[in-house]
């Protein structure tokens, strides 16, 4: 079945006269944002091209590094997206977040795309902070940034962003001024979580549903945790977690190819929404940040899961109530999975 390398390699030279902004597009520049590049201000495509083509053999756990590199192989001479211009890549990891992002501008479109986690222990912990704190600090990144983004004369403007980056876009998008919200095409969340309980019954979260896409695989364990709305389930040419990335989604053309979420999906969306929202959001934060520091104290290492680590977090969570107990193990376990994967 046909996937992204499929679409690039068959429509690279189309113009957008030919083929108007799509999906698909937005789709390749969220994988862009994995890109093993330094920050910058500016770049042609041109320049961001020949920096990535001369990258061999990335050190890096994140599986989506080497398929950025790979799409840009398949496009470095196209003329779809030649004259694409970049702006603001911040690529950052600290001990207080893993933040990436960048914009593009060809001709009147405006991309805003948003990074999802890699590998480093900050980088995780920030993704399930977002189950008791709002907003977090990588969220506050990604609300400024995109408020900087917009420009006054912008009319078509993309938020996009794959896993983290995913949330990252609603998120951001849902906490700008009315002028530059209204300048906003779409927003879509490729496979990213959903939000707590009183954001996602929030007007901002209202106002936000007109403009948002939340497209997710057969078996996503990431786009179905916490609260959404709304899925667009797309089919993959793999299994399990392998799904999760995007560059095994099945499409024809400019569409994807329809699926129907499994059952350990729709057990993902009970099993972190029903009742949770009851829950006391300080006793989840403790849980959480306990949790972490079992793995590494250095949050900007790579997260390596062991067997001690798994027993020392269910002695950490038998003291639990059972109701609390269910949503922290349902989270971990998505986690582990993740990890070890």
């Amino acid at each position: 079945m046909y996937t992204i390398y499929d679409y690039l390699k068959y429509y690279k030279d189309y113009s957008l006269k030919d083929l108007k902004w799509n999906k698909m597009d937005n789709l390749f520049l969220a994988c862009l944002s994995y890109m093993p590049l330094k920050s910058f201000g500016f770049k042609t495509y041109g320049e961001v091209v020949s920096d990535l083509l001369k990258i061999k053999n990335v050190d890096t756990k994140d599986l989506m590094v080497p398929k950025s590199l790979e799409l840009i192989e398949i496009v470095k001479e196209s003329k779809r997206y030649n004259n694409m211009k970049f702006f603001n890549f911040i690529s950052r990891v600290d001990s207080k977040t893993q933040f990436g992002a960048f914009t593009v501008v060809l001709d009147n479109i405006r991309v805003i795309s948003f990074r999802g986690t890699d590998a480093s222990i900050i980088g995780w912990l920030e993704n399930f902070r977002i189950a008791y704190s709002y907003p977090t600090y990588t969220q506050s990144l990604a609300i400024n940034y995109l408020r900087e983004n917009i420009n006054f004369f912008d009319k078509n403007v993309y938020v996009i962003g794959h896993s983290k980056g995913g949330n990252l876009a609603l998120v951001s998008a849902m906490e700008l001024s009315n002028f530059k919200f209204n300048k906003i095409k779409e927003v879509i969340n490729f496979d990213g979580p959903g939000l707590r309980f009183t954001e996602y019954k929030s007007n901002k979260f209202n106002r936000l549903k007109t403009k948002l896409i939340n497209i997710v695989p057969t078996g996503s364990y990431i786009g179905t945790l916490l609260y959404n709305e709304n899925y667009n389930v797309v089919k993959s040419n793999t299994y399990a977690i392998g799904e999760h990335y995007p560059t095994s989604w099945n499409m024809f053309g400019i569409e994807f190819i329809k699926g129907t979420l499994s059952k350990t999906s729709v057990n993902l969306i009970k099993r972190t929404t029903v009742n949770i929202k009851d829950l006391d959001n300080n006793k989840i934060k403790d849980i959480f940040e306990s949790a972490f520091k079992v793995f590494d104290k250095r949050e900007t290492k790579n997260m390596k899961i062991t067997l001690g680590d798994i027993v020392s977090l269910i002695k950490t969570m038998s003291k639990m109530d059972p109701e609390l107990s269910s949503y922290i193990t349902t989270i971990l376990k998505t986690m582990i999975v993740l990890s070890r994967e």
